[in-house]
This record gives C-alpha cells, sequence and structure tokens, in this order.
C-alpha cells in the first residue's frame, strides 16, 4: 500500500530502535567479557592464585603427611630418600641395598612387577651381583605413586626406604597416621648441573628414556642450556621439586616457603660431606648397628666418585655465572 510521510517516519524510527537494541546487546556481552578479563588480571596481578595455590597445597600436604624432625620417630613412618639427580642418589640406593634393607625403586616394578595386583617384596641380583630386596611401587613417576598409594604402600610398611625425585608429590602417598620421613643429600647447584650435562653423554647403561644423550657430546653446555626440553632438571631442580612448580613460575615467597620445609621436614646431608651425613642419617633411622655397615659404606663410597670433567666449569666464568642465573632461587636454597 501507499505509505505516507508519517508512515515512513515511524518505520524509521522503528528500525532504529532495533539496531539500538542490538547495539546495546553487543556492547552489553563486550563489556561483561572485558569487565571478566580485568578481574581475572587483576587477580593475578594481586593474588597470583595460579602460582600461590600449587605452592599451598605442597605446603599443607608437607605439614599433615610428613613428620616434623623434632618429633620422634614412629613404627607407622616411612624414610623416603630425594633423589636429586647427580648428587649420590644411585650410591645411596646401592648403600642400602647392600644393608639388607627392603627399597621403594623404580627397580621394584622390573620384570612385570608393575602388573601386580597386591603389594610384595621380591629380590633380584644387581650390579657387581648384588642382591637386592624391592617392595613391587615404583615412586619416581606421579603414575607410579598414585599406584603406590592405591596400594597402600605406607599403611604396609613393607618399604625400609622409598626414593623419589619428587617429595612434594610423593607426599600424597602418605597421610596423617602414616608419616612420610625424608632425608637427603645435597650437592652446589651449579656443580650439579654441570655434571648433568656430562653423564647424559656416557650414560649407556640408563634405560630410561632421554637420559643417554651422545648428541651432547657436539654441544656446549650453553647450547644445551638454551634447550629447556634438555636441561630442566639443571635449572632450579630443588624448588621445583619441593614446591611442584615451575621455574617461570616461581616468586620470592616461594624461597621462604621451601626454606621452611626444609629446615623442619628433612634429615640433610651434603654430598661434600657424604661420609658424615650418611652417618648422620643411619643413626636417625636406626640403620647405624647394621653389621653390613662398614662393608656397604665402603662400597657406596667409590660408587659416588664423580668422574665427571667438572673443572672444565671455573667459578666466575660465563657458564658458571650462566648457570648461577638460571639456579638463582636453588642456590639461596642451598646456601
Amino acid at each position: 500500500r501507499n505509505r505516507t510521510p508519517l508512515d515512513i517516519y515511524n518505520l524509521y524510527i522503528k528500525n532504529k530502535m532495533e539496531i539500538s537494541k542490538r547495539s546495546i546487546k553487543r556492547i552489553s556481552i563486550i563489556a561483561a567479557f572485558a569487565l571478566i578479563g580485568y578481574i581475572l588480571l587483576y587477580e593475578s596481578l594481586h593474588h597470583p592464585s595460579a602460582t600461590t595455590t600449587t605452592t599451598k597445597t605442597s605446603s599443607f600436604a608437607f605439614e599433615t603427611n610428613v613428620g616434623t624432625l623434632a618429633d620422634p620417630l614412629k613404627e607407622t613412618d616411612t624414610p623416603v630418600y630425594w633423589h636429586i639427580p647427580k648428587a649420590s642418589g644411585s650410591s645411596m640406593k646401592a648403600y642400602y641395598a647392600c644393608m639388607d634393607l627392603v627399597l621403594a625403586t623404580q627397580s621394584g616394578i622390573t620384570q612385570n612387577h608393575d602388573q601386580d595386583e597386591k603389594l610384595l617384596v621380591w629380590k633380584r641380583s644387581i650390579e657387581d651381583g648384588l642382591p637386592a630386596k624391592y617392595v613391587n611401587v615404583d615412586a619416581t613417576t606421579e603414575e607410579g605413586i598414585a599406584r603406590a598409594k592405591t596400594l597402600g604402600l605406607a599403611k604396609s610398611g613393607l618399604a625400609d626406604v622409598v626414593f623419589t625425585p619428587i617429595p612434594a608429590v610423593a607426599t600424597d602417598m602418605f597421610d596423617p597416621k602414616h608419616h612420610a620421613r625424608f632425608f637427603a643429600l645435597f650437592r652446589h647447584p651449579i656443580e650439579r648441573a654441570v655434571s648433568i650435562f656430562y653423564y647424559h653423554q656416557v650414560a649407556t647403561h640408563e634405560r630410561g628414556e632421554g637420559v643417554y644423550q651422545p648428541e651432547l657430546a657436539d654441544m656446549t653446555i650453553q647450547e644445551w642450556l638454551g634447550d629447556n626440553r634438555r636441561s630442566g632438571e639443571a635449572k632450579n631442580f630443588l624448588m621445583k621439586s619441593i614446591l611442584s612448580k615451575k621455574s617461570r613460575d616461581l616468586i620470592e615467597d616461594d624461597l621462604e616457603t621451601a626454606k621452611e620445609i626444609i629446615r623442619t621436614k628433612f634429615l640433610v646431608g651434603l654430598v661434600s660431606k657424604m661420609e658424615e651425613s650418611v652417618e648422620r642419617f643411619d643413626k636417625y633411622f636406626g640403620w647405624y648397628g647394621n653389621e653390613k655397615r662398614p662393608e656397604c659404606q665402603q662400597y657406596a663410597m667409590q660408587k659416588a666418585i664423580s668422574r665427571n670433567p667438572l673443572n672444565n666449569v671455573k667459578k666466575g666464568s660465563k657458564v658458571w655465572n650462566l648457570l648461577a642465573e638460571l639456579n638463582y632461587y636453588d642456590l639461596q636454597l642451598y646456601k
């Protein structure tokens, strides 16, 4: 039909109002997303929950599931050795295997024992024909720790010593009635990092994927450190392992948290004073009177001798300073 000027004007006003409504709706949606984004940004800057939640969770697990050094040992406690790479951890395994203690290590699930539906202790010969006893669990991986928890390792009391490189995760195997009792040998972070670099080049005997890396012989330490996928364990390993955080997420407050955990929850030894440290461990856990201790100690000390060319990195050199920068938190913790 023919529209009058008034009809045309009314139609124009109606369409304009509809467009305005749609525009307002779009603007409202955009504003809502902007507000959410601002809130998330504000929280990350002022309350970095993405990084602190993990720290709080880790600290809580250490508080509830791990015995305090000052408290007497209980029969329900289990010694847990924090195996720090290239800090004589393998020598400690050999030492306690020699003393006829039952170990929980990755060797415990060899020969298809990872398929066992119940916990058990079994024997096998390791290097030099040394007999060793193992529980059929592996506490070196998150999956292995979850399996050990499901099977009730802490309650069973079968393991005399549990070995793990991830203590914060390993605390989950325990509970307030069955505590972990942590101990470890610490090594200077820069010396340890250099040792890792050279060890990967010669570790032909290692079965683990990515451990033996002969191609590193054609790389400099600087080039290796530039590859985070390869050299992650040489950068603030201590802090990352205690708090279950990535190196880039570490903050100054984390350092104080880690120091307190080490001070109250870990029996500390030094690779540079290994004999004294092991004596301290054995006295604390009641192993000092083991009749095999003297011969086993001699055997373990011999294995602990490093053959890596650490002198290639001089203190104050560019490589040393680079390693110091990449291990800033670990160096503070080691002090």
